[in-house]
């Protein structure tokens, strides 16, 4: 199938007016100006003489010609809990410690699993109609994965490990169990994390580092997110709050009485790279150990600010060569799910701001980078996976990159493996 719009914005490439995306099957096959469709070209640059004949497509080749639209990669959302879309609009903002306990309040209330359960398949399908193609999926329990394997969206799905929860995975072992039990298939992959530094001891982090380099899975992590965590780390173990303060002690949870960027080096030392989920209270030294780690951070614009954070260092993290992609968080912190409503936000609210270009590559190229997904998604490139958004655009339309992010439209129609899911 050849699909055809006023514009395709590759993000490998610069975008392209009146282009054009072929997939065959799952993949794409070819990329470029509609122009190429009778006289061949790469969008890559190179000269007509310089490349290798390209045959025409066959007749037989159905078109679809969306006109005023901009075909985009699928884009890639690396942090959220998507369970948790069962308690959308019940929390109002809050300082972190005050929401969380009446998360837990909430989820307390009999019907969980099946509620979270519901929560899922609603966010993801949230999701997709918001033009997320992929989703980076915290979950307790396992419930997430259950739910989303017959829903068309790619996943990598975190089984969660919490050292003072009441129900498994609380241990290593415990751990290497719940992951096990993941059904992957083409469209989902398993994925490790120990929730954070304050809620899983040093020794079950390192270890479920370990089970993710042994296994060849992506990992995350909760990491710097409130001052009281960094505090906490740092060596004072009284500033978390106190219904965390005797939990701790039963589980084998102890300061490190390091930054967080040190603590994270002596637990991922000779480990793959991870992902850490906001680092709100990264320093400058923090933001070269993490990047020396070659790990990456996700910020979620929206939350940051529903939780009244301090301004994030996503700039500081940049300049000390931090992978630093966007994704949303969950839906009982935000308003949705749309990753280009949190590029419109930080547009609209943030200093130091990115360019227009670098800001949607944060949510494509960047976040698929962020879950180890980069050669199969993230970019409108020959042989990578058929993962597409196309979303509407006015006629007088000259930059399709600034358009999405002034407008943050919804979708017109969404691919995930070749197929049309929206």
């Amino acid at each position: 199938m050849i699909i055809k719009a006023a514009w395709v914005v590759p993000i490998a490439a610069p975008p392209i007016r009146d282009g054009f995306v072929e997939i065959a099957g799952q993949r794409i096959v070819r990329v470029g100006p509609a122009e190429a469709l009778k006289a061949p070209m790469r969008c890559d640059g190179a000269s007509r003489e310089d490349q290798a004949p390209v045959e025409p497509p066959d007749a037989g080749t159905p078109v679809c010609d969306l006109g005023q639209a901009i075909i985009t990669p699928g884009l890639v959302n690396p942090h959220t809990h998507l369970e948790l879309t069962a308690y959308a609009g019940m929390l109002k903002p809050a300082p972190f410690w005050k929401w969380i306990e009446k998360l837990v309040v909430l989820r307390r209330k009999s019907g969980r699993r099946e509620r979270e359960s519901r929560g899922a398949t609603e966010g993801a399908w949230q999701s997709l109609r918001a033009g997320v193609t992929c989703v980076g999926d915290i979950s307790r329990e396992n419930v997430s994965w259950v739910a989303l394997k017959d829903v068309p969206i790619r996943k990598v799905c975190f089984v969660e490990l919490l050292s003072l929860a009441d129900q498994p995975p609380r241990d290593p072992a415990e751990l290497r169990t719940a992951v096990a039990e993941v059904d992957e298939d083409e469209l989902l992959t398993a994925g490790v994390t120990p929730h954070a530094p304050y809620t899983v001891s040093s020794e079950h982090i390192r270890a479920a580092l370990s089970l993710a380099d042994e296994i060849g899975r992506p990992w995350c992590t909760h990491w710097a997110e409130t001052r009281e965590e960094v505090a906490f780390l740092r060596g004072d173990e009284r500033a978390l709050p106190w219904f965390l303060g005797r939990l701790l002690k039963q589980c084998g949870v102890r300061s490190p009485a390091s930054p967080p960027g040190e603590y994270l080096q002596r637990c991922a030392d000779g480990l793959r790279p991870g992902l850490l989920a906001h680092g709100n209270y990264m320093d400058g030294a923090d933001a070269h150990q993490i990047a020396a780690g070659g790990h990456s951070v996700v910020y979620c614009p929206r939350a940051h600010a529903f939780f009244g954070h301090e301004a994030h260092p996503f700039s500081r993290l940049r300049a000390a060569g931090v992978r630093v992609a966007i994704g949303t968080d969950s839906p009982a912190s935000n308003e949705d799910l749309s990753l280009l409503r949190e590029i419109q936000f930080m547009g609209r609210n943030c200093a130091d701001l990115p360019r227009a270009d670098e800001l949607l590559r944060m949510v494509t190229l960047t976040a698929a980078e962020a879950l180890g997904l980069e050669r199969q998604i993230g970019s409108l490139e020959p042989g990578k996976a058929a993962d597409l958004a196309v979303f509407p655009c006015a006629a007088e339309t000259v930059d399709p990159i600034d358009e999405l992010i002034e407008r943050a439209p919804l979708p017109v129609a969404v691919w995930v493996a070749g197929r049309q899911v929206v």
